[in-house]
């Protein structure tokens, strides 16, 4: 850190423009207490003027009107382009969208580390590095004679504490140590929500870029798909996209999510857990961990959109060109009508190989040889079974929605597949097609394109058949 640095860092980096500007304490202190505390992600325009002007109105009734403005003029700061405090953009609503970004995050991160903490949990923290230490020296540099020496040393630390607990001796964690647990799985899971962010604006930069090359390059289509196809590759095969995406897999796996919906349930079964933490502020983990997630694999999906927007663009400007180099061949065609070419060779085309088929080029009319037809018309007669007229069966989508709400009483998410193990389908392939089109339209479903699952069906004639497609996860509102 040398004072070069430092000077540019103090006069750029907006982190610590935040920090040294001056309404510092009024718009962390807002931004604290309905992002972080009421724990939104993002807010909507009529949520954010409600809560900033009642947030104004207390803190004026305090300091006697220390901030003049309206809640509307403070908003407008916030996410103008010269302080970017807030992310604003639209959903799917007309309505405008709020959030952090990433380098209020980061504020909101440095002034939570200087709170003063009850005590720190030291001995945590130094097995945790200890144990990362551990397993780096494992994978890399032992040979496999000393990793199976090593695990053979584990198995026996296993077989130790098994006798120790058969023999009735209490190896369990004291209140200091599960305190320390706890605080140490809360600073992690704090940290793993603001690198979120961090990522998604990364990968939004990524898409800014493959944007700009879409529309600045005018070579052929493979030119540009090819370049938009590295860009994605970029995304994915990048240390922090690899990373993220298995974090992802782990976090949608149905085995992982239900052993973590189970872990959080029963952490707070704890007593000294319950009198530590009685906002229980791990308790919708899981759920604002997928909400993240989610974030960000939505930006990563929007590089395919933009994908296709530009192969029916670049479609539709290829086939006006068409039509208007039809166009002005007609017309001048028009123009010498009267003054036709006396020349055998008038017209030209450059570099093109193109074959032209004149209309005295083509063959003569051949004449058709005569098929005769017997004139006597046999009469049969013919059973035709109408019952299939009146076996006509409707897909109730209200049927089928029930069917999922009903499992996700009991599951935070769900599988296409554990559906239809409780709920047979019994329509075929027509039933599975609406719950697919229930996906489509819901906020609370994702199809894990990577990873597929087979579902066994019926039809209407009893025939049971076997589908297989790519794995659809319904999660609990």
């Amino acid at each position: 850190m040398k004072f070069e640095y430092l000077k540019y860092l103090k006069e750029n980096n907006q982190t610590i423009k935040v920090l040294n500007s001056d309404n510092f304490a009024f718009t962390l202190s807002f931004f604290h207490e309905v992002f972080i505390k009421r724990r939104n992600m993002t807010l909507k325009h009529s949520e954010m003027l409600q809560y900033l002007d009642d947030y104004l109105f207390d803190i004026n009734q305090s300091y006697k009107n220390i901030f003049p403005k309206s809640a509307k003029e403070y908003l407008d700061d916030f996410s103008n382009e010269r302080n970017a405090y807030l992310r604003k953009y639209h959903g799917k609503e007309d309505e405008a969208l709020y959030e952090l970004t990433p380098h209020v995050q980061k504020a909101l991160e440095f002034l939570e580390s200087l709170e003063k903490k009850e005590f720190v949990g030291s001995r945590s923290k130094f097995n945790i590095v200890f144990e990362l230490l551990e397993d780096l020296e494992f994978e890399t540099n032992f040979d496999d004679v000393q990793r199976i020496q090593k695990l053979q040393l584990q198995k026996d630390e296993i077989d130790a504490q098994i006798e120790a607990i058969s023999s009735k001796q209490d190896l369990r964690f004291d209140n200091a140590r599960i305190k320390e647990h706890f605080m140490q799985i809360d600073e992690m899971v704090r940290k793993l929500k603001y690198d979120f962010t961090e990522i998604e604006y990364n990968f939004r930069a990524l898409n800014i870029k493959a944007m700009e090359q879409i529309i600045t390059q005018d070579g052929a289509k493979g030119m540009v798909l090819g370049s938009i196809f590295e860009i994605e590759d970029s995304i994915r095969e990048s240390d922090q996209g690899k990373s993220f995406f298995a974090f992802w897999q782990l976090l949608t796996d149905t085995q992982k999510s239900q052993k973590l919906s189970d872990l959080l349930e029963n952490l707070y079964k704890i007593d000294a857990i319950k009198e530590f933490d009685q906002e229980k502020k791990l308790e919708d983990m899981k759920y604002s961990l997928l909400q993240s997630g989610a974030k960000i694999s939505k930006v990563s999906s929007k590089l395919m959109e933009q994908l296709r927007r530009f192969l029916d663009d670049r479609v539709w400007i290829e086939n006006r060109r068409v039509l208007e180099l039809c166009k002005n061949i007609q017309k001048s065609a028009i123009e010498i009508k009267d003054d036709f070419p006396t020349v055998r060779d008038f017209a030209f085309m450059d570099d093109e190989k193109v074959k032209v088929e004149m209309v005295f080029e083509k063959s003569l009319y051949t004449v058709k040889q005569s098929s005769e037809f017997k004139k006597e018309l046999s009469e049969q007669k013919v059973e035709v079974n109408i019952d299939s007229f009146y076996d006509i069966f409707f897909i109730d989508e209200q049927s089928l929605k029930r069917n999922i709400s009903e499992i996700l009483l009991y599951k935070p998410q769900c599988t296409l597949a554990q559906i239809a193990q409780t709920f047979p389908i019994k329509k075929g392939v027509a039933e599975l097609v609406g719950y697919l089109s229930i996906a489509k339209n819901s906020e609370n479903a994702r199809v894990e394109e990577h990873s597929f699952e087979s579902i066994e069906i019926t039809d209407s004639d009893g025939n049971t058949k076997v589908v297989k497609l790519p794995k659809i996860i319904f999660v609990r509102n």
